[in-house]
């Protein structure tokens, strides 16, 4: 009986050091870079190569990893969601267990958007997102992985709303004086076809200053590359690798928000042979920066010090 208490006093004791350990066991895992997902490791990698020849601004940028469209478009042949419901799926956290939704194993095509996705990212918002399948598809060419995140990080750093709402004003200003200037010529049309006008020349606009913003971003990420010590021609290789990947259009698609093969690597070769990276580095001023993981929200923070 002495025993007893004697072994139920020691529990009682421990108990409290078992579950402090608990407590900093999770909060190390869930927070520590140590033990994040692998794909964030190797985002940590490039960036801090870029970052060490390269002014990344002074704010905050967000990495975020996801499922991606093949998950999204699967959900929907599914019925899992209605069409305009199924970014959802797109953007679930891959490291992460789900219970099963109608009958559908959710972790399942998890692991079928990592094996037949595609390469995807875009930026928002101060957010690179990424989805897991990108990482799949480069596999060890991180060169040209690298270069897919520079042009992501551009678009976060060289972020050009305010510019850009002024151009697509001042277009569709002279578009509306030219369109105004027609009508008077034949009083006869009606409004709804000249406000079907105004739209379709609003999209055209807007997707002529998406395509200038994409050339800029795919010159800025090469630069990052550059001023890092990648070969010169790393981004060029990355657009010939992602076009044929993609199976995307070489063409310009006058609807696209992105320009055909074609133009993109006549415009970004131009450019980078126009580049002087010296002369950049001459100038640039080294800081430093620290990581911020938190498996909790799925996403790794790059944190500028200056």
């Amino acid at each position: 009986m002495q025993n007893q208490k004697t072994i139920l006093n020691k529990i009682i004791i421990c108990l409290p050091v078992f579950l402090f350990l608990i407590f900093v066991f999770n909060f190390v895992r869930n927070n520590s870079t140590l033990f994040m997902p692998k794909e964030y490791k190797t985002i940590k990698k490039l960036v801090n190569k870029i970052a060490a020849k390269n002014n990344l601004g002074d704010k905050e940028i967000i990495f975020s990893i996801a499922n991606g469209r093949y998950m999204s478009w699967r959900a929907k042949e599914l019925d899992l969601c209605k069409e305009d419901e199924c970014w959802y799926f797109n953007n679930l956290n891959p490291y992460k267990k789900y219970k099963n939704l109608r009958g559908i194993n959710l972790n399942e095509l998890g692991k079928q958007a990592y094996l037949y996705g595609g390469i995807e990212g875009y930026a928002w918002r101060g957010i690179v997102w990424l989805s897991r399948s990108t990482f799949r598809s480069y596999g060890e060419k991180t060169d040209l992985l690298a270069c897919t995140i520079g042009h992501e990080i551009s678009h976060v750093i060289f972020d050009s709303h305010i510019n850009d709402s002024i151009k697509l004003s001042e277009n569709l200003k002279n578009i509306e004086i030219e369109n105004n200037n027609y009508l008077k010529k034949d009083n006869n049309k009606e409004d709804n076809k000249n406000e079907d006008y105004k739209n379709e020349e609003r999209n055209f606009v807007e997707m002529e200053l998406s395509r200038q913003s994409e050339k800029k971003a795919d010159f800025e990420g090469a630069k990052m590359l550059i001023n890092a010590g990648f070969p010169k021609d790393t981004c060029l290789k990355e657009l010939k690798f992602l076009t044929e990947f993609e199976k995307l259009e070489t063409e310009t698609n006058m609807e696209s928000t992105h320009p055909g093969y074609l133009e993109r690597y006549k415009s970004l070769e131009k450019s980078i042979d126009n580049y002087d990276k010296f002369a950049y580095l001459n100038s640039f001023k080294p800081y430093s920066w620290k990581w911020k993981y938190k498996r909790k929200i799925n996403s790794l923070i790059f944190i500028p010090i200056k």
